[in-house]
């Protein structure tokens, strides 16, 4: 089920604020006239597939044509269940300001990593910063006016997301280096011209109030790693945390991640057993009862201490490959089910059976 956040009163006050943001046409008014059908146009302008999520109808991952799932793909490309769960905290992850300029991103050594993910959309971590691209539906009045709230249609939450999400790339693209920088990354979509632009975000700033948009678009650029924290301790998601983009993506990753910070521990402890072993050879260390009972207790702690990490290191990792190998198992059940056959492995018993008889 799809989680979202009540609507400030301002928002829900009036069905005519939820209207398409603008009022008119932004892409080439030549290839508007060439074609007169709008729904062939909205049609167009769609994906060519779309992905569903877990629900309760089903594990979810089925390729179906956006068209025909109209309400389910608008749902997935525009709200944000998981940002919205974490509501409370954002102000840990991020101001409560626009996003800076994409310019701007490049300088403080952000690659933009382009991702459809919604939940992602103006995230970041070290090096990089996640930007969902600008669809062409979403610049369509008719799409607006029969899915997004506009002219008494669709859904009020819908509109709020989708609002917040075009105001966010009126602060992204306010210079024409910015428009470039989206242009060559895919962000925007290729018919759209610079002055089309300019006209479009003058009428989307001009009627622009946050008590419309998702809370979640109060704040611009949210931090990955706090998102995960929040996740992990404040909603109880010890493993998964808020998402795994930056996790490692094999076990022997994992593994060489925390073996790596146990061999830096162990080459301290090397240089200190050496220091004190030097401290011994002093007549005025080696007689203070003091330094040899600290070398002493020190030797013993060394002795034990990676025994104790690769334990500990064992402990964590064994309930993360636990956990991964039961989601995996009962995923790959309600999938089977879902999609209506038995399993490689009840095939091939099957198969013996028949073969034994």
């Amino acid at each position: 089920m799809v989680e979202t956040l009540p609507l400030p009163k301002a928002a829900s006050s009036s069905r005519t604020t939820m209207a398409a943001p603008f009022t008119s046409d932004v892409f080439d008014e030549a290839a508007a006239t060439a074609s007169q059908n709008t729904a062939t146009d909205d049609l167009l302008a769609l994906p060519a597939s779309h992905r569903t999520r877990r629900s309760d109808h089903g594990p979810g991952d089925d390729i179906v044509l956006p068209a025909t799932h109209m309400r389910e793909f608008l749902q997935n490309e525009l709200l944000v269940p998981r940002l919205n769960e974490a509501a409370p905290w954002l102000w840990q992850c991020g101001r409560p300001m626009p996003p800076r300029p994409l310019h701007y991103q490049l300088l403080l050594r952000r690659a933009v990593a382009v991702t459809e993910d919604p939940d992602l959309h103006l995230v970041w971590s070290k090096g990089r910063i996640f930007v969902k691209p600008l669809p062409a539906w979403l610049l369509r009045r008719s799409v607006w006016e029969a899915h997004l709230g506009g002219g008494g249609g669709g859904d009020e939450q819908l509109g709020a997301c989708a609002r917040g999400f075009l105001f966010s790339y009126c602060a992204l693209v306010a210079y024409r280096s910015d428009f470039r920088i989206a242009t060559e990354t895919g962000l925007l979509p290729e018919q759209l011209t610079w002055a089309a632009w300019k006209a479009l975000s003058r009428q989307v700033l001009d009627g622009h109030s946050y008590a419309q948009v998702n809370p979640r678009y109060w704040y611009g650029e949210l931090r990955l790693g706090r998102l995960n924290g929040i996740y992990r301790f404040r909603l109880g998601r010890l493993v998964r945390g808020y998402t795994a983009v930056d996790a490692p993506a094999v076990y022997t990753d994992l593994l060489q991640d925390n073996l790596g910070v146990l061999a830096a521990l162990l080459v301290y402890v090397v240089v200190v057993l050496t220091a004190m072993q030097v401290g011994l050879a002093v007549d005025d260390l080696k007689a203070n009862s003091a330094f040899r009972n600290a070398s002493y207790y020190f030797t013993v702690i060394s002795i034990l201490l990676p025994l104790a990490g690769v334990l500990v290191i064992a402990v964590l990792f064994l309930p993360i490959f636990c956990t991964n190998w039961r989601a995996t198992k009962r995923y790959e059940a309600d999938r089977f089910r879902h999609i209506g056959v038995d399993g490689i492995r009840k095939q091939e018993r099957g198969s013996s059976s028949s073969l034994q008889a």
